[in-house]
């Protein structure tokens, strides 16, 4: 390894963190394969594997397959030695997720609580979460700090809202939100947590739009593997995309913005059901149901046609509508994108996120675990 100026110091956390995050990404591997893949001699690796085997990072889980000869110990990092807790906040209940170091949901817990900016509600969040973390048994040396997805723009800092219609939150500071919850906290957009949630789990993602179809509709965009922010923290907000200037009025001011006819609440109010209600008849076969949801296929299919125009990258399907909709639904999705785009329209193109609800809630608790990851 080239060492420049750096001292020896600086080259043995180098050494660490590079150890740690090969067998990380390598979910197992044994110490003579570190050796060869990162070209560090077998005295550095034994070292700091002893290192972090003694810092509870790393352990020793049977022995690596061998072609022959002494078997060599298997080693993996410990999944749980750090978590991070993501919590959800949405108008009427709130998502609590604990998330290990390879981003898995280890616990979650949802509440009905109405958002309410005041005392009584911030009260009422940190003894949730409090009661979540205490059932954990996770002390302030594992848990790394909890992270809070909004509906509303975060500023950059993370501590305060600066745009909240459907909350009525703007100006609200996460001194005063997070008060009396026992860890670091930081606020993020509900959707770009979503994002990062996706980035986290499918590394082949280099860039991507995200439509994140929850009770109201969300939008993301990942370029170069980062949360496209825009100037002033607007950029990516794809449900704000206006398709009829004479359409609904959207909570924004604005008519029919892509929130109008794409959110999951819009099927809601379209077919007089709730989605658990709605699905089931739309799959027992009742016609009218199935009139509603081909409409419905419809505008997100023109919605995604022209994201497709501008952006020409794959767009991933996420959030609470997507949880309900089968690999049927989605081939009938693609079908109907191919036949709105003026262009051939790659299979492959069209995504479907893998946590539903919980995204933006995993995405928040992800931010605490590769600022960790980092650090080691």
């Amino acid at each position: 390894m080239a060492t420049g100026s750096m001292t020896t110091m600086e080259v043995k956390k180098i050494n660490k963190h590079n150890i740690y995050t090969f067998i990380h990404e390598q979910r197992h591997t044994s110490k003579q394969k570190i050796v060869d893949m990162l070209h560090i001699s077998l005295s550095t690796v034994t070292h700091n594997l002893k290192l972090l085997e003694e810092e509870g990072l790393v352990h020793r889980t049977g022995y690596y397959q061998s072609t022959g000869g002494r078997k060599a110990y298997n080693f993996e990092i410990v999944k749980d030695a750090r978590v991070a807790v993501g919590i959800d906040i949405l108008k009427d209940c709130i998502h609590i997720v604990a998330v290990d170091l390879y981003g898995m949901v280890i616990k979650k817990s949802k509440h009905a609580l109405n958002f309410l900016i005041g005392e009584d509600y911030y009260q009422k969040l940190g003894s949730l979460v409090s009661d979540f973390i205490r059932e954990g048994k996770w002390d302030s040396s594992h848990l790394l700090g909890a992270g809070i997805a909004i509906q509303g723009i975060a500023d950059e800092s993370g501590t305060s809202v600066s745009y909240g219609p459907i909350l009525d939150n703007f100006g609200l500071h996460l001194s005063a939100l997070a008060q009396y919850i026992p860890c670091q906290c930081l606020l993020i957009h509900d959707s770009k947590a979503a994002a990062l949630a996706e980035l986290w789990h499918n590394k082949d993602i280099t860039d991507a739009a995200v439509l994140f179809l929850n009770e109201n509709m969300g939008g993301a965009l990942i370029r170069n593997r980062k949360i496209y922010q825009g100037d002033n923290l607007r950029g990516g907000l794809l449900e704000h995309i206006s398709v009829d200037p004479n359409g609904e009025l959207c909570y924004c001011g604005s008519r029919g913005c892509l929130e109008t006819i794409c959110s999951a609440n819009k099927l809601r109010v379209l077919s007089g059901l709730s989605l658990d209600e709605f699905f089931q008849k739309l799959r027992e076969g009742d016609a009218d149901t199935g009139k509603t949801w081909s409409e419905y296929l419809d505008r997100i299919a023109f919605a995604i046609r022209n994201l497709q125009v501008i952006l020409d990258v794959p767009v991933i399907v996420n959030g609470l509508l997507a949880n309900y909709m089968t690999e049927e639904d989605f081939k009938e999705l693609r079908n109907r994108i191919a036949k709105y785009s003026p262009f051939p329209f790659p299979q492959e193109f069209l995504l479907a996120g893998q946590y539903g609800p919980l995204t933006p809630a995993i995405g928040s608790a992800l931010i605490f675990i590769d600022k960790w990851m980092q650090t080691v």
